[in-house]
């Protein structure tokens, strides 16, 4: 069977005994290629449960199991002929005796009755089970659940809301003057450099870490950045700039 210059790409991405770095636009097949390869590994005999594949997402991953089990399934219903047409389309060009073909029909009854399926998951969700395996080793309770980035999100806000009626609400609003953006922005760099933040520190030790001193307040250090005069100024660029171009009016 002949194959076009695109296929013969794909099929050579999917070669199983070939370590294959893979780089394409979207919708041009990498999602097809990755079903192939695993489709191929089945059909040289590796066993089902010996196979890890790794996707970014949930939705790529159901994809992905969805298309190669249809696939599966409907060689377990082709004649000869043509399933002999898709193996050679899948990359498969040498002899296809009747056992080979009939292996291929038992491949998707082998991989319904794999132990925990085929797997085709997430990145998170492997390392997650890595991490319940050695849940001592890797310092966390093994009764921890992954934590979606809407869920994050939701509880962010949940905290600052907390915050904002607490105690600490005269810090909150003093900070929020200061911020021109959406706050989960902020919220959301201090949780992925929370190790920055611990242990607490004082506020000596902040001031410290600026270069200030304890005596140093606000106003003093409005007053040693802005001279005066500044507000005038800035009315006078405002009003050159809106009679300018489209990126001047925006500044």
């Amino acid at each position: 069977m002949k194959r076009d210059e695109a296929t013969e790409a794909q099929v050579r991405a999917a070669r199983p005994d070939l370590s294959t770095w893979l780089s394409a636009n979207a919708g041009s097949g990498k999602t097809r290629v990755l079903t192939d390869r695993v489709a191929r590994l089945l059909l040289d005999g590796v066993l089902p449960e010996h196979i890890l594949c790794l996707t970014y997402t949930k939705a790529a991953a159901t994809e992905m199991q969805n298309r190669l089990f249809r696939r599966l399934g409907a060689w377990a219903m082709l004649d000869d002929e043509a399933l002999r047409a898709e193996l050679r389309q899948l990359g498969l060009d040498g002899p296809l005796p009747p056992e080979r073909l009939a292996g291929a029909r038992t491949l998707f009854a082998r991989a319904i009755e794999t132990p925990g399926g085929l797997r085709i998951q997430t990145i998170h969700s492997f390392c997650a089970s890595l991490l319940r395996r050695f849940p001592l080793e890797a310092g966390v309770s093994p009764q921890f659940n992954e934590m979606e980035d809407r869920a994050a999100q939701l509880l962010r806000a949940e905290v600052l809301d907390r915050l904002s009626e607490g105690p600490q609400q005269a810090l909150v609003a003093e900070l929020a003057r200061y911020l021109t953006d959406d706050p989960d922005k902020l919220l959301a760099e201090m949780c992925r450099t929370k190790e920055a933040f611990l242990p607490a520190r004082s506020r000596e030790e902040i001031l410290a870490m600026y270069g200030l001193s304890p005596d140093d307040s606000e106003e003093a250090l409005l007053a040693s950045v802005f001279l005066g005069g500044e507000l005038e100024l800035l009315r006078e660029v405002a009003t050159a700039l809106a009679g300018s171009g489209k990126n001047d009016q925006k500044a």
